[in-house]
This record gives structure tokens, C-alpha cells and sequence, in this order.
């Protein structure tokens, strides 16, 4: 089974730096998104997120949370 790791930048990091083995990619998806709802609990008005799934030590998926008050200038995170 291959390992995915899961890396959260931020406010609060996190990386599964032993990685997680999982038996495939949808698999994966899944367990992001369920790590993303944990972390809601602790996203703030204005800051940005980015949730990066790896394969192997490749990148596999990555998803952006911004978020702004109201009168800000609106933008994206910029994609590395």
C-alpha cells in the first residue's frame, strides 16, 4: 500500500511526518478532507491555509482555504 502524507501551513502546522499508509488515492482524499474539517475549529478571519497531500513524498493534492473579512481586498494564496 503506498504512504500519503498529509501537511497542513498555516496558523497551526502539522505534517504526518511517519506517513499514513492507505490502501489508495480516493482513500486519501477522503482522510483530507476529514482533517480539514478538525481544523476548522481553528481557521481565523484572514488567514490563509493549505492542505497538501503527498504520495510517496509527492505531491498529490492540495487545497486552499482563504479567508477574509469583509472589506478586505479580495485575492488567492498565491500556488507554489
Amino acid at each position: 500500500m503506498p504512504t500519503y502524507y498529509f501537511r497542513i501551513s498555516g496558523t497551526d502546522p502539522f505534517f504526518t511526518a511517519d506517513g499514513v499508509e492507505l490502501s489508495n488515492d480516493a482513500v486519501a482524499w477522503q482522510e483530507a478532507r476529514s482533517l480539514l474539517q478538525d481544523a476548522q475549529e481553528s481557521l481565523q478571519a484572514g488567514e490563509d491555509w493549505t492542505l497538501e497531500v503527498l504520495r510517496d513524498q509527492r505531491p498529490l493534492f492540495r487545497i486552499w482555504l482563504h479567508s477574509e473579512k469583509a472589506g478586505d481586498t479580495p485575492g488567492r494564496p498565491a500556488r507554489r
